[in-house]
């Protein structure tokens, strides 16, 4: 599995790319996993926190498990 990483995209890659200067996660493809961060550490604590993904779907029969 590939985590993104941090990256920063300055005033001009921004200007470029149509999107606010700052910190982002960048996936191992170069597509924008999400941000901007107004900082590293920001954008790394953030890739650290477990997502939603991570929860337990609801039982959908309705009966708990």
């Amino acid at each position: 599995m590939n985590f993104p990483t941090p990256h920063y995209i300055n005033e001009h890659q921004s200007d470029m790319r149509g999107i606010k200067e700052g910190w982002y996660a960048i996936e191992h493809d170069g597509n924008l996993a999400f941000g901007p961060f107004s900082s590293r550490e920001d954008c790394v604590k953030t890739m650290t926190q477990p997502t939603d993904r991570s929860i337990s779907p609801p039982n959908r029969t309705g009966e708990d498990s």
